[in-house]
């Protein structure tokens, strides 16, 4: 009869505890809606190092601090996956995405982007492994890009002038409104004298975090305001909206050659910075919120006071501020390709290269199929050599079958790719869609590789197509030709490369990968054919391309032929 009794009164103990008549719920709102935008803009850094301690110095905004930082301390992908991109973050560290050959999940997230793509590519000097996409552009890049112009034609390369440039540095203002923000201290004394002593330290803790991690920032600010800037930053980009892909061609392109990185993204500190701020921060408002239930409300009106005072001195310091920019304002002199030098001229070769594996990624084709193509800036300046280059593969007499080694290609993607950053090409990337060029090991010869402009196709087709196409009688399929830029069928029961390689005097050899396999790397067995038996084969119809005759494949080795041409312009 009497067992209800103990549980009312353990419930009736507990709930004065939290106190929620003390205008908590109100309060809670205002943190979350109060302040949002400044808080979060000033925790990025974007007003420089006093701004670290006075985005988070008010419990009003605290929700906005936490996403800003969860943004700021996660790569771009899982930025744009959780919906915390914010015009703030992109401020701050631009949105860019990795071009590498393992990064499925960021190949996810390219597609969910919208529909007008990249506005450029970067990567670091010639190292390949760093190609990126990027979507947006920080605003100190941003700052730099404006002031150049765009070139559709002739290419023109922006490079800094090597004389020593200083970063501005505002060092009264950012110490003065670093020295207000002390003034926190009375507001932790006052809690602690009013007896709030675990809520005094629930807000000590945090400040002192951000006062110590701000003065640090602003000795390293000083120091690094007092040195000469790097000439070269080592971070070249091209920006571009479009970039080319076979939808589209590509638009006016600016080249940027020794930017200098966001130290927001190459210096850890400041992930470390985010990560503890924002854990600081989730705690800071699930405890305070728990032990300002268990106060007097003469101290919570206190403690709202004070809030409300920071809210208001953030918002006036935050529009008394400017965006800091000390890298931006560097003059850049242009320059055209032939007047660099050869190390410059390949280090715009691998932006190249970098756009080429971009529209491998949103190829028609799939990005898959693209695995066996060279991007190495490197190894492709080796293997186009003069010395290596040739317009046919030597057969020998009365062979129908030939062993070949194939050491590298070359595909569409990048040979589309220097025609557009030349600006003087007539071929977009749909015209380049069947090019490449293929590198051959030769033992008969001085030279170790023969590098040969040819023409390739991507067959994808099902099994029970294969089966009716070699059916005869009424059941036979009509000879089907597929149109460019179609793509390959992602469940097709047989994948294959076929290459076709110009021999003399009037015969091509012509190699494939096996179904399923899109490799053709390696030693391989080809098939010498006449130009009457390979149009008899593509005439057929059974391979689901659009070539129809040998004709149009000498004619996709001609521009092939010019297409490495510009390619080879950025490699001499």
């Amino acid at each position: 009869m009497n067992d209800s009794k103990p549980s009312t009164d353990t419930v009736s103990s507990f709930l004065p505890n939290l106190n929620l008549g003390n205008g908590l719920i109100e309060i809670a709102a205002l943190t979350t809606l109060i302040g949002s935008s400044t808080a979060g803009d000033l925790v990025l850094g974007n007003r420089g190092a006093a701004g670290l301690v006075w985005g988070s110095i008010s419990a009003f905004g605290a929700s906005s601090v936490i996403k800003a930082c969860a943004s700021a301390a996660s790569p771009g992908w899982l930025r744009h996956m959780l919906g915390l991109r914010t015009a703030s973050s992109d401020k701050a560290l631009g949105m860019d995405l990795s071009l590498s050959a393992g990064k499925k999940v960021e190949r996810r997230m390219r597609d969910t982007l919208d529909n007008t793509g990249p506005i450029g590519v970067s990567c670091l000097s010639d190292d390949y492994h760093t190609y990126r996409d990027i979507y947006a552009f920080d605003s100190t890049t941003s700052i730099t890009l404006s002031e150049l112009l765009s070139t559709d034609s002739t290419l023109t390369v922006h490079t800094h002038y090597p004389y020593a440039f200083y970063s501005p540095h505002h060092f009264l203002f950012q110490i003065t409104v670093l020295a207000v923000s002390l003034l926190k201290s009375l507001e932790i004394y006052s809690l602690f004298r009013m007896g709030g002593t675990p809520v005094a330290v629930l807000s000590a803790v945090p400040f002192l975090f951000s006062f110590f991690s701000a003065i640090g920032l602003e000795i390293h600010d000083i120091l690094t305001s007092r040195r000469p800037l790097e000439i070269d930053g080592r971070l070249d980009l091209v920006a571009a909206s479009p970039l080319p892909t076979t939808k589209r061609p590509g638009g006016p392109r600016k080249v940027v050659l020794g930017a200098s990185p966001n130290p927001r993204k190459s210096n850890p500190w400041w992930k470390f910075f985010w990560i503890v701020t924002g854990i600081l921060q989730t705690l800071f408002i699930v405890l305070a919120y728990v032990l300002l239930g268990q106060q007097k409300t003469e101290l919570i009106f206190t403690w709202a006071g004070f809030q409300l005072f920071w809210l208001v001195a953030r918002t006036l310091i935050f529009n008394l501020t400017e965006n800091t920019h000390p890298m931006a304002g560097r003059p850049m002199k242009g320059s055209t390709l032939e007047a660099l030098s050869p190390s410059f001229r390949l280090r715009v070769a691998n932006l190249v290269l970098a756009v080429g594996q971009y529209q491998a990624h949103v190829h028609p084709r799939n990005w898959d199929v693209y695995f066996d193509d060279s991007f190495s800036t490197r190894q492709i300046a080796r293997l186009l050599a003069p010395e290596n280059i040739a317009e046919v593969y030597p057969l020998l007499p009365e062979r129908t079958t030939i062993k070949v080694n194939i050491l590298a290609v070359i595909g569409d993607t990048s040979l589309s790719s220097a025609a557009w950053m030349l600006g003087d090409s007539k071929y977009s990337p749909m015209d380049l869609y069947d090019s490449c060029i293929v590198v051959f090991e030769v033992t008969s010869s001085s030279f170790l590789s023969s590098t040969i402009p040819s023409a390739r196709v991507f067959s994808a087709r099902l099994f029970s197509i294969i089966a009716a196409q070699s059916s005869g009688g009424e059941d036979a399929i009509e000879p089907l030709f597929i149109p460019r830029g179609t793509g390959s069928q992602v469940h097709a029961d047989e994948k294959t490369w076929i290459y076709w390689v110009p021999s003399p005097p009037s015969s091509s050899s012509s190699s494939s990968s096996n179904a399923k396999v899109y490799s053709v790397l390696g030693r391989q067995v080809a098939e010498v054919l006449d130009d009457n038996q390979l149009s008899r084969i593509l005439g057929a119809g059974k391979l689901n391309i659009s070539l129809t005759n040998a004709q149009e494949v000498r004619e996709v080795v001609e521009v092939s032929r010019r297409a490495s041409d510009g390619l080879r312009a950025f490699l001499r």
